[in-house]
């Protein structure tokens, strides 16, 4: 049901001109890169590199799907009182939610002991928990109701419900953004990296983590293609990143990340090969005007 709505909806979408333009800059500009079930397409757009899948969802319906279509495997689904319980007490430990991995980059990066993180994309809360455990003060939101009020209700999380207002009411107060597996479902990355440069502290850190989207990772991934479609209409790569945030100094690399850090110019350190089927990229927020 859910693979004939999606190709139905997509089929809708192919004669409206706004389905192809660039979600994140809005340029209707792009080249073909990849194809799949014949009417959908992977273009790379040619103003700000981004991979995104076309036709394009309707960002209003962006929410909706997420909150009640998206049910892929443990990380979106809440387990019930007693697994969680059983979850809590091993720290998450050895199952495909643990965080040790994402929380040893962190500490690569120098974030300080109790430093405030703000868990974008947060889903139930099991990531803000072990960030929570970890020594981290943590803040998180997640576009699906059900499950920021499960992470709040059953985690004890911290939440806001409203991100407009939190960059707004929050702004220069964290030293970490934290981005786990989200850039890749959002309507507008560009809009998730203006949240993120208003709600970081000066020499703040932007962190995330998604699929692996690199020409690298492609030449040696056979499933490559498997990894963009209707759960992550976005593929992100190490040029989008590199342009997205050419005004700052970052890092990329691929899991597992060892002896990560900033650079001190705004030069793109690589931590080749990007070889891992999952991105890390980290940007300190400079001085220089967020554009």
């Amino acid at each position: 049901m859910g693979r004939l709505s999606y190709l139905r909806r997509t089929l809708a979408a192919q004669f409206t001109a706004a389905r192809f333009q660039c979600p994140s800059c809005g340029s209707s500009k792009s080249e073909l890169v990849d194809r799949k079930y014949v009417v959908t397409q992977l273009r790379r757009c040619e103003h700000c590199r981004l991979l995104y899948r076309t036709p394009t969802d309707d960002p209003g319906a962006n929410a909706a799907f997420y909150e009640n279509e998206y049910r892929q495997g443990l990380p979106a689904n809440v387990p019930s009182d007693m697994a969680l319980a059983e979850l809590k007490r091993s720290n998450f430990s050895g199952t495909q939610l643990d965080h040790a991995s994402y929380i040893g980059a962190l500490n690569q990066l120098g974030v300080p002991p109790g430093g405030r993180i703000f868990d974008f994309g947060c889903s139930w809360g099991y990531g803000s928990y072990q960030l929570s455990q970890a020594g981290f003060a943590v803040t998180a939101f997640d576009v699906a109701t059900g499950r920021r009020n499960a992470a709040k209700d059953k985690l004890g999380v911290q939440v806001v419900e409203d991100m407009e207002a939190a960059a707004r009411e929050m702004a220069g107060q964290f030293d970490c953004f934290f981005a786990s597996h989200v850039i890749e479902h959002v309507p507008s990355p560009a809009q998730s990296f203006d949240y993120a440069m208003r709600l970081l502290k000066p020499g703040g850190l932007f962190v995330s983590f998604t699929p692996n989207g690199s020409a690298a990772f492609r030449a040696t991934s056979a499933g490559w293609s498997e990894l963009w479609g209707e759960v992550h209409p976005n593929f992100i790569d190490d040029e989008f990143l590199d342009r997205s945030f050419r005004r700052s100094p970052r890092v990329i690399g691929s899991l597992p990340v060892t002896a990560a850090h900033i650079p001190d110019d705004t030069t793109m350190l690589r931590l080749d090969p990007l070889a891992g089927w999952e991105l890390f990229f980290a940007a300190r927020k400079s001085a220089a005007t967020w554009a």
